[in-house]
């Protein structure tokens, strides 16, 4: 009897400590209204590029609607 208290108290304290040990720590509150990211800047540059790139891609692959 002896011996199967002290594998069930050697489990649960096993047991626990792995719980402690692998718990995440706390994130500091954040705050409350973050600066607005500029998602719109330099957009047009962005879609002109693309465009020359599809072409350019278009173009190499000598498709025949691109002459």
């Amino acid at each position: 009897m002896k011996n199967n208290l002290l594998k069930l108290y050697l489990s649960v304290f096993l047991t626990f400590i792995s719980f402690l040990a692998s718990a995440q720590p706390v994130d500091p509150p954040a705050d409350p209204d973050p600066p607005a990211a500029p998602i719109d800047t330099n957009l047009v540059i962005l879609a002109i590029a693309g465009i020359v790139f599809a072409y350019y891609i278009l173009k190499s692959k000598k498709l025949y609607f691109i002459k």
